[in-house]
């Protein structure tokens, strides 16, 4: 994954060059992949969803054993400056704790170009494959991202758009950088707490669809039932609800249950932000 920054950062609350918010390569937090990270959504300057994505990622770093110098809302207060300093309405905030051998935590925080979805794939869906392996410690947001990688590797060489992992267990538990739900006689299922990255996203789809009256259940997703899903789709901060149209050689259609969802989300995405 490339990362395309806009040209300040921010360093503990103070902005910097982007070419200066860097760490030394003996700190843990590269050659140990100790650090923890939220990518959070920036649209006409606003973020959706800020204090959701700050709470899971001093979650992540309580976790991880980091000793957190920074406030929560002391945190989300350095996102204005930092989108005036760039000069920039619509983009990624990236928030990143890391270990670079101090004795608390540090915070750097930057901003990306977004990825562009195009609108066709919302209503014909994405082809996605699967990739044998699970991410360590799943609830963590870890910058331990060499499984990913490796899967969206195997996506790119296929020409798809993701790949879904599959544990040791035969299950699938969630893509490369985004969750994954399915749609199997009527009812909406997600992998079991733990499995996988509790998505922000997904959170919000799930009390959607119980709010919608679609039934939903959290139980494992083993790979064998795959050829049984009547839908599917990938849940991001950026793809919001992406529907899947097929997984390796199994088709499907971008089902009722689905659309439900994407137009349920949008409404809520739009109203929270006020546009």
């Amino acid at each position: 994954m490339h990362v395309h920054p806009f040209p300040v950062a921010m360093r503990d609350g103070s902005l910097v060059p982007v070419e200066r918010a860097t760490i030394p390569i003996t700190a843990s937090a590269l050659y140990g992949a100790l650090g923890v990270y939220e990518t959070v959504e920036i649209v006409q300057g606003r973020p959706f969803r800020l204090l959701e994505h700050l709470s899971r990622l001093d979650d992540s770093a309580r976790m991880s054993g980091f000793t957190l110098p920074r406030p929560t809302d002391q945190v989300a207060e350095w996102v204005a400056p930092l989108l005036k300093a760039n000069d920039v309405h619509e983009c990624l905030l990236r928030v990143v704790i890391v270990d670079i051998g101090e004795e608390v935590a540090t915070y750097y925080l930057y901003l990306m170009h977004p990825p562009d979805y195009p609108r066709e794939w919302y209503t014909t869906g994405v082809p996605v494959t699967t990739f044998p392996a699970a991410r360590s410690l799943p609830l963590i947001k870890s910058l331990n991202t060499l499984v990913p990688g490796l899967a969206r590797r195997k996506a790119r060489s296929m020409g798809v758009h993701d790949a879904l992992l599959i544990d040791h267990f035969g299950n699938v538990t969630e893509g490369s950088n985004c969750n994954v739900c399915v749609v199997i006689d009527g009812t909406l299922l997600a992998p079991p707490y733990g499995a996988a990255l509790e998505g922000i996203t997904m959170s919000i789809v799930l009390s959607l669809a119980r709010d919608l009256g679609i039934p939903v259940e959290r139980r494992p997703l083993p790979a064998h039932e795959i050829p049984r899903w009547d839908e599917a789709f990938l849940t991001s901060t950026r793809r919001h609800v992406l529907p899947i149209a097929r997984v390796d050689d199994h088709e499907m259609s971008v089902g009722p249950i689905t659309r439900a969802l994407m137009q349920a989300f949008d409404d809520l995405w739009r109203r929270e932000l006020g546009i």
